[in-house]
């Protein structure tokens, strides 16, 4: 899938030009209006497509609520004076983007979709699994005293610039296979630091966590888990659950076996009635030699699925591929429900309904 999904995208000189125009500092990012933040398709499935990274896990979670709880994601961003961009959660503190941040992602194509709420949504989600990393970290280390744990849990929860230094620092040193090298990580993460505005002493005592026993090893898991949200072109399959995303956005998140939860089917008649959200991944190999030369339109292996209705009459399940581009013209096909059940290994839903 990564070769097909990076051949998509050849990079021209003058998106490398404006890469290194915005990484270097020497281009001014403006903030986007609300009409270039949402795009002509406004929140919807259709305008969400997939960059060169194998985030399909990501993208096909947001069109698929997108589908079904649109306000919700509308709703989770707010434009701050300055112009960046508050991003609120269904729990945990909110995550703060900035336009340089945006800009850098589309340059280096983490990201195709109509107008720049789904990279702004990427980013925060990319900042609260560092967030949820550190705070785990401090829950079990056994070198903070017990007493210190409120504050320093306090601490990295009101600490907006630290969750984006991390984010900068680590999308600039993570290897192709997710693997972060921790002497490379402090280095940019003091400088990311000092960019930002952290005094000295904090910074010191920021970058001092990952000197703690077990600090280091949790982040780069949690990396690793989710590498593609941070840069890794890594394989489909190795990186994020939709069930993470879904979690983050309403809430709540299951997940279950497609051809042995009895409860699909059901559940499927709830997605057409808008009470369900769903994301479907496909085999790691084709179901067989048969299926595949017949299915090479959509069909693609260890892959996720936006699952978009369901018709009870006619026995046929819509999907979307999140390349928006495969099949034509945006990515959406159906399949006959005998299809979908070979054809898919895994599904994620989560209900629609959330309580903010």
């Amino acid at each position: 899938m990564l070769a097909i999904c990076t051949k998509r995208f050849a990079r021209t000189w003058s998106c490398i030009a404006a890469a290194l125009a915005i990484v270097l500092g020497l281009a001014p990012v403006a903030a986007q209006t609300s009409d270039t933040l949402f795009g002509a398709d406004g929140v919807s499935p259709r305008a969400v497509r997939q960059g060169v990274l194998g985030s399909c896990y990501f993208h096909a979670s947001i069109a698929s609520l997108a589908r079904t709880v649109p306000e919700t994601l509308r709703n989770a961003i707010s434009q701050l004076p300055d112009g960046s961009y508050r991003v609120r959660f269904f729990d945990g503190p909110a995550e703060r983007v900035f336009p340089e941040d945006v800009a850098y992602g589309r340059a280096h194509g983490y990201d195709n979709s109509e107008g720049g709420w789904v990279l702004v949504l990427m980013r925060a989600y990319a900042q609260r699994t560092v967030r949820l990393s550190l705070e785990n970290s401090i829950q079990q280390s056994r070198l903070i005293p017990a007493l210190a744990k409120p504050m320093a849990l306090s601490w990295v929860e009101q600490s907006g610039p630290l969750l984006v230094a991390y984010d900068r620092a680590i999308r600039t040193v993570i290897q192709q296979d997710g693997v972060l090298d921790k002497a490379a990580l402090k280095r940019t993460l003091a400088v990311q630091l000092k960019t930002l505005g952290v005094s000295n002493l904090e910074a010191a005592t920021l970058e001092g966590f990952l000197d703690e026993s077990g600090f280091f090893d949790a982040l780069a898991l949690t990396v690793q888990q989710n590498g593609e949200v941070f840069g890794d072109y890594k394989g489909v399959g190795q990186g994020g659950i939709p069930e993470r995303v879904m979690q983050a956005f309403v809430g709540r998140g299951r997940t279950g076996m497609v051809a042995t939860d009895k409860l699909l089917p059901e559940q499927l008649r709830e997605l057409h009635s808008g009470k369900l959200i769903m994301v479907a991944i496909t085999w790691t190999a084709s179901p067989g030699a048969e299926f595949k030369d017949n299915s090479t339109d959509w069909w693609v292996a260890n892959h996720a699925y936006s699952v978009l209705d369901y018709d009870d009459v006619a026995g046929t399940v819509r999907l979307r591929n999140p390349w928006g581009r495969r099949p034509k013209p945006d990515g959406s096909f159906n399949v006959p429900l005998a299809v979908f059940l070979r054809a898919y290994q895994i599904y994620c839903y989560a209900e629609s309904e959330t309580h903010y």
